[in-house]
């Protein structure tokens, strides 16, 4: 068992390079950070005079001390300083990217999905150094396997494809099961899988799709799968000391699985839609529900331990975790919301009300962290955000 794999969809742990001096301990994590730098991208057509907003809808990769690598609509990836201000450099791809961008730390490199299922492989200089084709269209964050070198892509039209991680050799194909309505003209049914894979304990893959959960070893040989009757858009949670997977479809039950056989261990009702992704921390498991609340459960018991009536993600993004173990969450206004781990007790929102015209402050990403204390989110209308948490000694931060 490797407690080390990322265990939700937007664990640190993918999104995440960390530099050897980046200290946690000197941030205060549970104040609310602050706006300290912007940036608004923006595309002008040939012949126009009126420059047009650049979405950006995925997660970015954090460089711990040194900046943050972005990926945006137009196909660009560019590494941006800590502040925003200042471009290193910048490639582009063949259509949007909306899938979020993942970090291969052993080789200090990060891996961009296109929606067309183009994946690229940068180093931190913005060298390619590897690129591969996925045959249907990539809207969901991929996994990394670093035990056994895969990335692991959950695709439209129903397919999961496994890459060699220092190359991008092919490593497998897999056919998942089809929504039910696809057999009856369902207009959206090749919007699936929607769904994020997450690691289990024991380093194998799992996918939920349609209304279904599948175990892939690394090398695409499936182990077990679980129908459980309703259809999941979030992606599931390994509970890795436990040897267990918590599923959460779209009726809001939350499923504890054996990440071993499938076997659904335990359910347990919330009572509103789930379409946003929980994620883990400290043996709890948060969760968000679309009317707005958050629900902890306790791995061990999967009981519940405390709700909240605010921070629940926006619809479609997750939960995540600051490097204080606390959970945040872009919320449904469009800011950034953290909520104690032990008990759920609001402890600040993010504001980007800034003066600017024309600026629409609402975000729509899931936010990263590093551990130095610099905090990204951004927007549909094209914003990227540098926020910044109070460190306990100034100095130390130049």
């Amino acid at each position: 068992m490797n407690v080390n794999l990322p265990a939700h969809r937007h664990d640190p742990r993918k999104n995440l390079l960390v530099l050897p001096s980046a200290d946690p301990q000197a941030v205060f994590w549970d104040r609310e950070p602050v706006v300290c730098g912007f940036r608004r991208l923006t595309h002008r057509p040939a012949g126009q005079s009126r420059a047009i907003e650049v979405p950006i809808s995925s997660s970015p990769v954090v460089v711990s001390g040194a900046g943050v690598v972005l990926g945006a609509s137009d196909g660009t990836v560019t590494f941006y300083d800590r502040t925003l201000g200042k471009e290193y450099w910048s490639q582009r791809l063949d259509s949007p990217i909306y899938a979020s961008l993942v970090a291969d730390a052993r080789r200090r490199r990060v891996i961009v999905i296109a929606t067309s299922g183009l994946a690229a492989c940068f180093d931190l200089r913005g060298r390619p150094l590897w690129s591969a084709r996925v045959e249907d269209p990539v809207y969901a964050t991929p996994l990394v396997l670093p035990n056994a070198d895969r990335l692991v892509v959950a695709a439209f039209n129903s397919r999961c494809t496994g890459l060699n991680l220092e190359t991008g050799a092919r490593v497998f194909d897999h056919r998942l099961p089809e929504p039910w309505h696809a057999a009856h003209g369902g207009s959206a049914a090749h919007r699936d899988a929607y769904a994020s894979p997450v690691a289990t304990g024991e380093g194998n893959a799992v996918i939920a799709c349609a209304e279904h959960v599948l175990c892939l070893t690394p090398d695409g040989e499936e182990l077990w799968r679980t129908e459980v009757g309703h259809s999941i858009k979030a992606s599931p949670v390994g509970l890795h000391d436990r040897h267990e997977i918590l599923v959460a479809p779209v009726d809001g039950t939350c499923l504890f699985l054996d990440s071993r056989t499938g076997q659904v261990l335990a359910a347990i009702g919330l009572d509103a839609k789930v379409t946003g992704s929980p994620a883990a921390s400290g043996g709890l498991v948060a969760v968000g529900t679309t009317d707005g609340t958050v629900t902890a459960l306790d791995a061990r018991s999967h009981g519940i331990v405390w709700r909240s009536a605010q921070g629940a993600p926006r619809e479609y993004t997750s939960v995540t975790t600051l490097p204080s173990g606390d959970f945040v969450a872009t919320a449904g206004n469009g800011n950034i919301v953290c909520l104690a781990r032990e008990d759920g007790k609001f402890l600040w929102e993010t504001s980007q009300v800034l003066g600017l015209p024309d600026h629409r402050p609402a975000m729509d990403i899931t936010p990263v962290a590093g551990v130095d204390g610099s905090m990204y989110g951004a927007s549909y209308s094209g914003t990227a955000y540098h926020f910044r948490f109070r460190p306990r000694d100034k100095e130390s931060f130049g």
